[in-house]
């Protein structure tokens, strides 16, 4: 047995012997010595406990020795007491009747009963007192929360978001981008799931967590989520007037949507007929960069378009061979397969100027004819 050491720092387990026998008081306080009872300091703080022994005298101390224990008792499991941390350790001083317990600092984890706790005292149960940590602690999400999610366009998804916390984190969702939630609102307050039933296409983007607490300033957790949908074509201009023969180039643009993306390819309608969804590609003549053509993709703005591509075709020093019909197409990459085409068309835009002076001519023809109406009305008259 050991008696009376000096400010011990026990680096096995957190066991102290003092000799007496008495009954322990537990005394527990925040920096500004005020008693908790349960104690509730805040995590990341310097914490310390205190057990003060009271009634002993000096023949208590030389007769009798008593262990004394601290230990954290989670569902019924000892914490961390055995194997301590460099931030755990216990201190006594000489002649004192205190034994202190100090956490530096105080982590989330170490909520639990704390005891301090008389072993051996000749009786035939221990005696021991015990108060309830709680520790305050900001939001924190955990990892198993919902991460990055892909889902077809007409399925149902959950998303979860699971936060720790003392008190209770409270679950805010919204979508980064401020736009509305499927269910029309713009957040959702309380919920630690999020319910998305019917999913459109629409319904992507990204999603955001947020956890609070009165403790700290709250925890956020994103996600992505991805809702697959066949391709579609919007070309914002179908008719495209280009003169020829002038050595000027002329584009065609088309915005292609889908997810994931698909593969984009034109054609020239060099046959004739009508381009409908049913049209097969393979009665068109394909496309490729070359001297003639030149074909570009970007992505747009996001205020323009999301998850769509911005589809360009370039036709080189346009000829009279290079009007009618082009044809773009889009096919995902993936079964099942899904095919979008929409067309635009270049016919013979002629200068203004040469519409100008072809108009000027047909006046100045109206007035000659005028003149020569005047003059054979004239000599009419005079016969």
């Amino acid at each position: 047995m050991l008696c009376n050491r000096q400010r011990n720092r026990i680096s096995d387990r957190f066991v102290h012997y003092v000799c007496g026998r008495t009954v322990p008081r537990f005394d527990m306080r925040d920096k500004d010595g005020i008693i908790f009872d349960p104690i509730a300091p805040r995590s990341g703080e310097r914490f310390i406990a205190k057990c003060s022994l009271v009634g002993l005298t000096d023949d208590d101390k030389r007769s009798v020795c008593i262990l004394i224990k601290f230990y954290l008792a989670t569902d019924d499991q000892v914490f961390q007491f055995y194997q301590p941390k460099q931030r755990l350790f216990a201190e006594h001083e000489l002649d004192s009747n205190n034994w202190y317990l100090i956490f530096d600092p105080l982590d989330r984890e170490d909520y639990g009963d704390l005891t301090c706790m008389l072993a051996d005292t000749g009786y035939n149960t221990s005696v021991f007192l015990t108060r309830r940590l709680i520790v305050y602690s900001e939001p924190l999400v955990v990892q198993s929360s919902t991460k990055d999610i892909e889902i077809s366009e007409g399925d149902n998804v959950v998303l979860q978001c699971i936060a720790q916390g003392q008190p209770t984190p409270q679950i805010q969702w919204m979508k980064a981008d401020a736009s509305p939630l499927p269910d029309g609102n713009i957040r959702t307050i309380g919920a630690v799931e999020l319910a998305i039933n019917d999913i459109k296409r629409q319904d992507r983007g990204i999603y955001k967590c947020l956890a609070v607490n009165l403790v700290g300033f709250g925890d956020t957790w994103t996600l992505k989520l991805n809702v697959k949908f066949p391709p579609y074509i919007h070309c914002p201009y179908p008719e495209v007037g280009q003169a020829v023969n002038f050595m000027v180039d002329v584009y065609i643009e088309c915005y292609v949507h889908g997810y994931p993306t698909p593969r984009i390819t034109w054609y020239k309608n060099d046959f004739g007929g009508i381009i409908t969804d049913q049209t097969t590609v393979d009665v068109l003549r394909p496309i490729w960069n070359s001297y003639k053509y030149k074909i570009e993709a970007t992505i747009p703005e996001p205020n323009v378009c999301t998850d769509c591509i911005l589809s360009r075709l370039t036709v080189i020093n346009v000829e009279a061979g290079d009007l009618g019909l082009y044809v773009v197409n889009a096919t995902t990459n993936d079964k099942p397969y899904y095919t979008a085409i929409d067309t635009v068309s270049i016919y013979d835009g002629k200068p203004d100027d040469d519409a100008d002076s072809e108009g000027e001519r047909d006046e100045e023809g109206e007035e000659s004819e005028e003149k020569e109406n005047d003059i054979e009305d004239r000599g009419s008259v005079t016969g």
